[in-house]
This record gives structure tokens, C-alpha cells and sequence, in this order.
């Protein structure tokens, strides 16, 4: 059950998801969803081509690599609203083989900056403390038992 705010653990207990954490995937699904609409409309503009012409990997590898690295956020979004705590490690871990990907491959590192800065501040919300325990199956277990019969 996919729901903005709130998740039911079973029928005991409904704890409130984090408003950051919200905010964080669902800005991930929506950026992923347009990336992939932006890659797909732009997959034969002359100017994209040229430009990632200038790096190291093929221009086909790179839109593969964009489709898997889109694919990967937006299902590990949609998981982390359904409070599956590995995948906030799934996107840690992605993240950081493609930051050093791209500062590996792309001419022009000061392109990295950005997205590199986004991707520290999501991580961020989704590992403060406030989230840690809404991720934490151990204060799900105490907080349901909690709920009175």
C-alpha cells in the first residue's frame, strides 16, 4: 500500500513515515521519471550525441548506464516508501559508483557538482536519525506491540 505519510504495520499500528523521507523519494521518483522521458525524447538530438561524444564511453553505454542508474533510483524510491530499509543502502551505494563513474569518465568534472551535492543532501535526510528509526524493523516490533488490543 503505497500512501504519502503513513504506513500500516499489519492491523495494529499506523507510525508516521518522516516528512523528509517522503519529500526525498518522491522527489527521486519524479526526477527519475523525467530523466527517462528526457533521455528517451532526446535519444537522437544532435547536440546530446556530440556532447556525450566527448567522453570516455560510448554514447550507447552511456544511455545504458543512464536507464539502469534511473531504473535502480526509481525502484529503490518506490521501496523506500514502502519502508524496505536496504534500499536506502541500495541508493547509497549506486550513488556513489556513479558520482565516481562519472568524475571517472566525463571531461568536464565540475558537471558532477551538482548532482553529487543533491545525492549528498538526500542521503542526509535519509539516514538522520529520525528516519533511522522509522526505517528500524526493531522500533516497528515495539511500537505495534505497544498498541493496545
Amino acid at each position: 500500500m503505497l500512501v504519502f505519510s503513513k504506513v500500516f504495520v499489519g492491523n495494529l499500528h499506523v507510525l508516521k513515515r518522516p516528512v523528509s523521507v517522503a519529500i526525498s523519494c518522491w522527489f527521486l521518483i519524479l526526477a527519475s521519471l523525467l530523466a527517462l522521458v528526457s533521455a528517451y525524447l532526446g535519444r537522437n538530438d544532435s547536440a546530446m550525441l556530440a556532447a556525450m561524444g566527448d567522453g570516455v564511453i560510448p554514447a550507447e553505454a552511456q544511455y545504458a548506464i543512464l536507464l539502469f542508474s534511473q531504473g535502480i533510483t526509481l525502484v529503490a524510491a518506490l521501496a523506500m516508501l514502502q519502508r524496505q530499509r536496504g534500499a536506502r543502502t541500495v541508493y547509497l551505494v549506486w550513488g556513489v559508483i556513479d558520482i565516481a563513474l562519472c568524475l571517472a569518465t566525463l571531461p568536464v568534472k565540475m558537471n558532477v557538482l551538482p548532482g553529487a551535492l543533491m545525492f549528498a543532501v538526500i542521503c542526509a535526510f535519509l539516514y538522520s536519525p529520525k528516519s533511522n528509526a522509522w526505517f528500524s524493523p526493531r522500533k516497528a516490533a515495539n511500537d505495534a506491540c505497544m498498541t493496545p488490543a
